[in-house]
């Protein structure tokens, strides 16, 4: 354990090291974040309810689910694809260490910072803007909110790493994950909740990952009924195992195939 806590703070050094870096990748998420805000404030000048969504439902879900997705989607096996194409992750198979775990904790300290830096931004945007606020009083929203959080995160997790290991057969290694970003952009309900959308669409879209990212946790603190809970949590669960196989099985075939030359 003490290996993996050390690999943690390493982590976590290294943003302290390129602070320019970081520092100007939270101005682009507030930008960004406030860019959704007020597109939709400007939205509910002209009517009180849209898509059966109050101005305090909707500016709440903008606010929700910028936080749940730092949870969610910050990681740092991006690196692990750079580091298959160079070779260089001999380095890390050879050592004593779970190569996953050693993901795990780096994935860990990127999530502390992130999500740390991101409270920190929306409650100094909320101290100044003022926005009206929708609170949950059912605490059972609550856990199944944190529930499907975990299963996004996890979700997100596996399919991040296993994005990486397309290095093992191609050098080519960012086309699929921009296209994967870009079906987040799109799928996960970054600028407007998905249930907006016509009923069949917005019910097959839960056979993708993609809703269990962000949009699920978020819409569940804003209400959900038990039944579609059920049937959502059923779905979710099933997208860890589907991520997990798929990964483990990724990583068994491409260490086969696995090989470099030294120098």
């Amino acid at each position: 354990m003490g290996a993996y806590i050390a690999i943690f703070r390493t982590a976590l050094s290294e943003y302290f090291v390129y602070r320019l870096n970081f520092i100007l990748w939270r101005v682009r998420s507030v930008l960004t974040l406030l860019i959704r805000y007020y597109l939709w404030l400007a939205v509910f000048e002209e009517s009180v309810l849209i898509f059966g969504y109050t101005e305090s439902k909707m500016l709440t879900y903008i606010l929700l689910s910028s936080i749940i997705s730092y949870i969610v989607l910050s990681t740092k096996t991006a690196d692990v694809a750079g580091e298959i194409v160079d070779g260089k992750i001999v380095n890390y198979i050879l050592k004593p260490i779970s190569f996953f775990k050693y993901l795990v904790a780096k994935d860990l300290a990127d999530k502390f910072l992130n999500v740390a830096f991101s409270i920190a931004e929306i409650a100094l945007l909320i101290w100044l803007l003022k926005p009206p606020l929708f609170i949950q009083t059912d605490p059972t929203m609550y856990l199944f909110m944190l529930y499907f959080i975990v299963i996004g995160t996890i979700i997100s997790f596996f399919i991040n790493i296993s994005l990486s290991f397309v290095g093992f057969w191609t050098p080519e290694i960012w086309g699929p994950r921009f296209i994967f970003f870009m079906l987040i952009l799109f799928f996960s309900g970054t600028y407007f909740p998905l249930d907006i959308l016509p009923t069949p669409i917005y019910y097959a879209m839960f056979l993708t990952p993609f809703p269990y990212f962000f949009y699920l946790p978020s819409r569940i603190y804003l209400g959900l009924p038990q039944g579609q809970l059920f049937v959502f949590l059923i779905l979710g669960t099933g997208w860890v195992f589907i991520s997990y196989y798929a990964t483990k099985w990724l990583w068994h075939k491409g260490m086969r195939q696995f090989s470099f030359f030294g120098r």
